[in-house]
C-alpha cells in the first residue's frame, strides 16, 4: 500500500547533489501504539441574567441604573419603584460578522473538505521537488505549487479555526422575552440560547501550517529540509496512489448548543424615600447538546447547531438586590444573583485524529544514523488519539455592586462591578469584571420619538449603542459589543413592543 510507495520515493529524496550532500532522508515509517486522552473540561461562557440590548450598548451597567426599562433581571430592587409597563413582544439577538464569514467559507470550499484537493496539490508539488532528474525551474514551479495548496489552510487558520492554543468559537444567539412589571410585581418570560460552533485543526494541517515555506531555492539545503518535513508529515495520512487521505486530515468540526428558558416572579418595595428593595425567584429550564460535525455537513453548519437540544434540566434559583437613591441624585446598588445554586449540565462527545511525528533515526546506542553521503536519517511516524472533549454549563452565585449619577435630566452615567467574589469563569482578571457606561437622550418629537446615544466599556473593550422609541410602544435598540461567548465584536438588536 501506502508505505510502499513511500519507501520507493525515499531512495530517491534529493538526488540531485545540491539537494542530497549534508541533507535528510527517511529511513523508516512507524505506527505508534494508539493512545486514549480526556481533555480538560470546557467551561461555556453563560451570562448569568438576561441580555438586555439596551443595557449592552452602555457596557451592561445597570445595577444601579434601571432607566427606561424594566431592568428586574439585572436588579430585583428596581421593583420597589411601582409602575405599569408591558413588554408584550420582545426580540433580541446576536450576530457575529466573524461567524457568517467562518460558516460562508466552509460552505464555499466543501470540495476541500471531501476531496482535499489543495492538499492533493502540496503533496503532487511536495513529490515534484524531489523528482530526480527535475531542472532549477521544475523545482521552483514546484515550490510554488506548494505555497498555493498551503494558502487553503492559511486562510482557514484565519478565517474560521484560530490558532491551535486559542481557538475561535462562532454562534449567534436569540433573546425572545415578556415582561411585565404592575405596580411593584414583576414577570418575566424569556428564552436565553446560544447556538455555535468551533472548527479545530488537524494535527496534521496544523503541523504542516507551522512550516516555513520556502520562497525561492536560495538557500536548496533549507527548501530541501522543509519540503522533506512536508512529506513526512503527510506520509503519516496518505492511503496510496488514488487513495486520497485518511478522514484524521480534516479539521475537526463541532457545535455547542444551549439554551435556558426562565419563568421569573419577582416583587420589589420603598423603605423611607431612599431605599429600594427586591427579590426574584426564577424556575429554570435548561437544554444543552454538543456533539460533532461530519465533514459532509459543514456548509450547513449553523443549521447543524441549531438542530439538537439534549440533556434538559431544572432547576429554581434567586436574585435579591437592594438600590440606595441618595439625595443628591447617587444612586448606590447591589444584586446578588443566582444564590439558590443551579445544578450544573454536562455533555462530551468523542473524537480520533493521528499525530505526526518526525524525528532523527538512531542506532541502538541512541546515536543519530547518517549514511555514507552523510545525509541524517529521519523516521515518519504517527501516533492515533482518541480524545474526549467534556463542556460543562454552570451557573454560578455572582454578586455585583454598582454607582449611577445624572448628568443632567438627560445624561447619566454608570459604572458596576461584576462578580465582586470572583464565581463566573466568563471574566479572566478584576479589570474585566468593572464595566462603565453613558447614555444620552433627547426627544426632537415630544411623546412620539426618543433617540438615545449609548457607549461603555465592558469586557475591557468598547462598547456602543444606540435606539428608538417611537411613541411608547414600539422600541428599537442596537449595539456593537464584545460577545464574549464567540470572543469577537458583534451586532446585537432589539425590538420591543409594549408601553
Amino acid at each position: 500500500m501506502f508505505k510502499k510507495s513511500l519507501i520507493v520515493l525515499s531512495t530517491f529524496l534529493f538526488c540531485a547533489t545540491i539537494y542530497a550532500q549534508n541533507s535528510y532522508y527517511f529511513s523508516r515509517y512507524v505506527t505508534l501504539p494508539q493512545q486514549s486522552l480526556t481533555a480538560n473540561t470546557k467551561d461555556l461562557k453563560y451570562p448569568v441574567n438576561m441580555y438586555n440590548v439596551k443595557a449592552v450598548g452602555m457596557g451592561n451597567t445597570q445595577i444601579a441604573n434601571g432607566n427606561n426599562f424594566n431592568a428586574m433581571s439585572y436588579n430585583p430592587a428596581f421593583l420597589g419603584r411601582s409602575k405599569k409597563s408591558f413588554e408584550i413582544v420582545g426580540i433580541g439577538a446576536s450576530m457575529p460578522p466573524d461567524t457568517y464569514d467562518a460558516a460562508w467559507f466552509l460552505a464555499d470550499n466543501m470540495d476541500e473538505f471531501i476531496e482535499a484537493t489543495s492538499l492533493t496539490a502540496v503533496y503532487d508539488g511536495v513529490n515534484a521537488f524531489f523528482e530526480q532528474n527535475a531542472t532549477i525551474q521544475q523545482r521552483m514551479d514546484a515550490i510554488h505549487q506548494v505555497q498555493d495548496g498551503m494558502q487553503f489552510t492559511l486562510d482557514l487558520v484565519e478565517k474560521v479555526t484560530g490558532p491551535a492554543t486559542d481557538p475561535y468559537i462562532h454562534g449567534i444567539s436569540a433573546i425572545p422575552s415578556i415582561n411585565v412589571q404592575y405596580g411593584n410585581w414583576g414577570i418575566s418570560l424569556y428564552g436565553f440560547g446560544y447556538s455555535g460552533f468551533a472548527v479545530a485543526m488537524s494535527p496534521t494541517l496544523e503541523n504542516l501550517s507551522n512550516l516555513e515555506i520556502p520562497e525561492n531555492l536560495d538557500n536548496p539545503l533549507l527548501a530541501a529540509k522543509s519540503l522533506a518535513q512536508m512529506l513526512g508529515i503527510l506520509s503519516t495520512v496518505v492511503l496510496g496512489p488514488g487513495e486520497g487521505f485518511a478522514k484524521e486530515v480534516f479539521p475537526m468540526a463541532y457545535y455547542m448548543s444551549y439554551i435556558d428558558f426562565v419563568s421569573t416572579v419577582g416583587y420589589g418595595f420603598q423603605w423611607k424615600n431612599q431605599w429600594l428593595f427586591g427579590a426574584n425567584l426564577k424556575l429554570v429550564n435548561r437544554r444543552f447538546s454538543t456533539n460533532r460535525v461530519p465533514v459532509v455537513d459543514y456548509d450547513q453548519i449553523i443549521e447543524e447547531a441549531l438542530s439538537v437540544f439534549e440533556n434538559d434540566i431544572y432547576g429554581v434559583t434567586g436574585d435579591l438586590g437592594c438600590v440606595y437613591q441618595s439625595s443628591f441624585g447617587t444612586n448606590f446598588g447591589l444584586s446578588l444573583q443566582n444564590i439558590l445554586p443551579i445544578k450544573s449540565i454536562s455533555q462530551s462527545f468523542e473524537t480520533t485524529f493521528r499525530v505526526p511525528v518526525i524525528a532523527y533515526d538512531r542506532d541502538q546506542s541512541g546515536n543519530i544514523i547518517t549514511n555514507a553521503e552523510g545525509d541524517t536519517a529521519m523516521v515518519s511516524a504517527y501516533k492515533t488519539i482518541n480524545l474526549t472533549r467534556p463542556f460543562e454549563l454552570k451557573s454560578p452565585f455572582v454578586a455585583n455592586i454598582g454607582i449611577y449619577h445624572p448628568i443632567t435630566k438627560n445624561w447619566d452615567v454608570s459604572l458596576d462591578w461584576i462578580d465582586v467574589f470572583e464565581q463566573d469563569s466568563r471574566y479572566e482578571n478584576t479589570i474585566g469584571r468593572v464595566h462603565v457606561g453613558s447614555e444620552y437622550r433627547w426627544e426632537p418629537w415630544k411623546n412620539k420619538l426618543l433617540c438615545s446615544l449609548r457607549a461603555g466599556i465592558a469586557d475591557e473593550n468598547f462598547c456602543f449603542g444606540l435606539g428608538l422609541n417611537i411613541t411608547k410602544y414600539f422600541q428599537i435598540d442596537g449595539a456593537y459589543a464584545y460577545d464574549k461567548f464567540v470572543k469577537t465584536y458583534s451586532y446585537f438588536s432589539q425590538i420591543k413592543i409594549g408601553f
